[in-house]
Order: structure tokens, then C-alpha cells, then sequence
């Protein structure tokens, strides 16, 4: 009887071969999927957890997931909304910050105190990180919670500390018009303050604001709302002095706001935002989207581009947010995520430093075929006007 139960076990799915199992680990993406891969029996688990620091150094990107108030409103606890399931999830994540996050990369959030002093949180694995203090902050800023909240736009990692806890920077952005930058790296004891003087041709000196930073091919990037991208040049040498140069000039005109995003295919793509409002009625008249493909004359470098509108971006979505970093996937990959649209947060919020919240707290989607926009999350309950703006975030694993 042992024996013909022990014949029917090792004939079982729990019992295929190893080496199938690692294929059938590397072609699922959503990270839904590995967690249920796992759940099978004692050895999937155990091949599903020695595949996860391979599998996300690997291209598969993860879909975002949009954070949320928790469902009764408690500070401590956030909910996630998934888009292709169009549902809060069952579970809430732990988040022991009810002021607003300066920033979303790469799975950690970048919270921040009346201090002004930064933590990094992964809420999936609750490590935290703590980052030197900023110094030459503005007394006024540290007089008010609300602005220590709203002091630091955004903070973009270069890598998952998780993955490269010796090999990682952050860029942080100041005040809401982003006329402030700072750099650090994994190791050092204090940020480093980025010159942001740019000489134009015809002598002027002007300070530039930016909107949105990634980490492309090496190097930070940055973007003003004006829509000029620009390179953040640091180093490790003492004597040279850290400052940004311009690789796509400014245009005439200034958007809502500017997102940098890396295509699925690796290109680099300059978002604009356009937004007007109807001051009389108090709601937003129109919204559009317009996308640039950025052309480098120098191969991998990034030094002199010029830039093309392009009316489509094929198969990917993208997440935007003004304090988040703008993520890129292919709708390919998951089922229910619309392909050539642009999923953004709706993150207009003032706290409680109004008596009313301007725009109702969640996101929305954009779609480049139709040119049309609709509510995908909204979660305007009275209750919830003193929350925090939802944010996206990447799940992990590790």
C-alpha cells in the first residue's frame, strides 16, 4: 500500500523534473503567478524562491499596482488596487506614514518627516533604509508638517537596493517646482546639491525646475515642464563640480507636466501632459497627452538628442505620477491592461491645509487611439479628503 502511494507521488506534478520547473518559473511574469506557482506543494515553493533574485534582474517587468487609502481609513495601512482586476485587493500593506510619499521606485517607498529626513520602505518585505539628512533646508519649510510633506517633489532610485544594496543612487527633487536637486550614492554620508544653472546661447543664466527624473543607460536624466531634458552630470572626484547639462532644448509653451519613461523596446520617451482648468466651475476643461521618442546623434551616449512626436506607443502602457517613477509594460503581458494608454494618478491633493480637496484622490487612464479619457480608480468619500494621494508601486518579492 506505502509503496503503490509512493509510486503515485514521484509520478505526480509535485515530482517534474527540476529543470522543467525552472522553465515554467521563467515564463510567468505577474508576480500573481509565482506566488500561486509557489502554493502548489513544499518544491514548487522551494523553485520558485531560487528563481526570484534571478527573475527580477531579468527584462520581466512587474505590473504596477495603484496604492490606496486602506478601507477604513487607517494612517497606518494602504490598500492595492489592481487595473486589470479593476478591485482593491484583500490584503493591506503596512505603511506607518499618514503624510504624503515623496517618492515610488523600484518597489520602495521614499517617506519623509518633519524632519526632512528620508526613509526608504519596502512595504513587501518591510526593510527599511534611512538616508543621510538634507542640509541648507529653508527654516520656514520645517515650521509647517504640510510643507515638510510637500518640500520634497520626488525621490527616483537608480536600482532596487534590494537587489544592489552597494551599487545604488537616489535624486531628489525639491519644491513642487522641482528648482532643487540633490544626489547621493549607496555608502555616502550626505547628499550632494546639484548645480541647476544652465547658460543659454544668447548669455542668459537661468535655473531650471524640473518635473520628472529617470535612470537611463548610466546616467539620471531630468525633465522640465517646459519639456527640455536635461543630463545630471555627478562624479566621484572632489574637485569636479556637479551640475546639469542640456541634451533636448526647451520649447515655447509649458505643460502640466513632464514624465521621462523607458519603452519596453528601451527606448526614450518624453511624455507632456497638457491640462486646463475651468476656474469658474473649479473641474478640469480638457486633458491631452502628447509623446516624444528622444534620438540620440551619439549611439549609447547621451549627449546631443532631438526629439519626434509619435501618436502611438504600440502594445505598452505606461504609470505615471507626479511623485512617483514612471514605469513602462507590455499590455502584451497582462490580461485587462489596456495597451497604447497611459494610466496616471490623479494626485492634485492639499491635505489638510484646505478645508477642500481640489480633485478627487485616484487615477485614470488615457488611450492614445481615441484620444478619449475615463476614471479607472476614484475614491472622492468625503471621509477619505485628508488622506494621502494614492501613488503607484512595484511589487517584489525580495
Amino acid at each position: 500500500m506505502s509503496n503503490t502511494m509512493g509510486e503515485a507521488i514521484s509520478s505526480g506534478w509535485a515530482w517534474l523534473p527540476s529543470d522543467l520547473l525552472y522553465l515554467i518559473v521563467e515564463k510567468l511574469i505577474p508576480i500573481t503567478d509565482s506566488i500561486r506557482f509557489g502554493a502548489v506543494c513544499k518544491r514548487w515553493q522551494s523553485v520558485a524562491c531560487h528563481q526570484k533574485q534571478q527573475r527580477l534582474k531579468s527584462c520581466h517587468k512587474q505590473l504596477p499596482m495603484l496604492m490606496v487609502p486602506s478601507k477604513d481609513n487607517r494612517h497606518e495601512r494602504r490598500g492595492l488596487y489592481s487595473i486589470t482586476q479593476g478591485k482593491t485587493c484583500s490584503f493591506e500593506l503596512h505603511v506607518p506614514y499618514n503624510k504624503r510619499l515623496c517618492g515610488s521606485s523600484h518597489g520602495w517607498l521614499a517617506c519623509v518627516n518633519e524632519n526632512l529626513d528620508v526613509t526608504l520602505l519596502n512595504p513587501f518585505t518591510k526593510s527599511t533604509i534611512c538616508l543621510p539628512p538634507f542640509k541648507e533646508v529653508p527654516q520656514s519649510i520645517h515650521k509647517q508638517a504640510y510643507r515638510c510633506a510637500h518640500y520634497i517633489k520626488k525621490v527616483v532610485l537608480s536600482a532596487d537596493p534590494s537587489l544592489f544594496p552597494n551599487d545604488y543612487e537616489a535624486v531628489a527633487l525639491f519644491d513642487c517646482n522641482g528648482t532643487r536637486v540633490s544626489h547621493i550614492k549607496s555608502g555616502d554620508h550626505g547628499w550632494t546639491h546639484i548645480d541647476q544653472t544652465v547658460r543659454f546661447f544668447y548669455g542668459l543664466n537661468q535655473v531650471i525646475g524640473f518635473d520628472d527624473v529617470i535612470y537611463y543607460r548610466g546616467q539620471f536624466l531630468a525633465a522640465s515642464r517646459e519639456g527640455g531634458v536635461f543630463v545630471i552630470n555627478v562624479s566621484k572626484d572632489p574637485t569636479y563640480k556637479p551640475h546639469v547639462s542640456i541634451v533636448v532644448p526647451m520649447v515655447q509653451g509649458i505643460d502640466d507636466q513632464a514624465y521621462l519613461v523607458e519603452s519596453s523596446r528601451g527606448d526614450l520617451l518624453l511624455v507632456r501632459k497638457f491640462q486646463s482648468l475651468n476656474h469658474v466651475e473649479c473641474f478640469t476643461d480638457t486633458l491631452s497627452f502628447k509623446v516624444f521618442k528622444l534620438f540620440s546623434d551619439c549611439g549609447d551616449k547621451i549627449r546631443s538628442e532631438w526629439i519626434e512626436e509619435i501618436d502611438s506607443i504600440g502594445n505598452d502602457a505606461f504609470f505615471l505620477g507626479g511623485n512617483s517613477h514612471s514605469m513602462c509594460v507590455s499590455a502584451l503581458d497582462f490580461p485587462g491592461c489596456h495597451p497604447n494608454s497611459m494610466y496616471f494618478c490623479i494626485d492634485n491633493w492639499v491635505g489638510d491645509a484646505y478645508d477642500e480637496v481640489q480633485e478627487p484622490l485616484g487615477m485614470a487612464v488615457f488611450n492614445l487611439d481615441n484620444r478619449k479619457f475615463g476614471t479607472n480608480y476614484n475614491c472622492s468619500s468625503p471621509s477619505q479628503k485628508h488622506m494621502p494621494p494614492s501613488i503607484w508601486i512595484l511589487p517584489t518579492m525580495v
